[in-house]
């Protein structure tokens, strides 16, 4: 019988440990999410004073360029050439981004233009000549020659 009564006593002091540790940790637990949800609002309003701070106290800017504050062993000269520098970096920079842009326009331009079939277009279309596109032109005036589409007002409209 003695084995039996230290079996028990042995499974609920394991039980009791094991219920103080899950108590533990969900106090811990609580502890810890309190103090975080404590804290939040500070927190938001320290971030928040702290990047209206930054905001005030870069330097004003009127463009998109950088602007350097001098600081240390430097000069006014250095400074001004580094600008320059890299001002003309993005002048190149856009004008190499223009010029391939308008290299691929050209591309896929020629290519398509390729592809077209002007033949079956007009087929498509029953436009033989462009004298067929114009022939019915409610603007234009048929009495004077060469005027082709070119819209004139009526005579005695003043």
């Amino acid at each position: 019988m003695a084995i039996d009564t230290d079996d028990r006593n042995s499974e609920s002091r394991s039980a009791v440990a094991k219920s103080n540790a899950m108590l533990d940790f969900l106090g811990c637990s609580y502890r810890a999410t309190v103090r975080l949800i404590k804290g939040l609002p500070s927190r938001f309003v320290n971030f928040i004073k702290r990047k209206i701070k930054e905001y005030r106290n870069r330097p004003k800017r009127t463009d998109i360029s950088r602007v350097y504050v001098v600081v240390g062993y430097t000069t006014k000269k250095r400074v001004d050439e580094k600008f320059n520098a890299e001002r003309r970096m993005m002048i190149i920079r856009r004008g190499l981004l223009l010029l391939i842009f308008i290299l691929i326009l050209f591309i896929a331009v020629d290519r398509v233009a390729g592809l077209i079939n002007y033949g079956e277009m007009a087929q498509i279309f029953g436009i033989e000549s462009w004298d067929e596109v114009v022939e019915n032109d409610p603007f234009a005036d048929r009495n004077k020659p060469g005027q082709g589409t070119a819209y004139t007002e009526p005579e005695g409209t003043n």
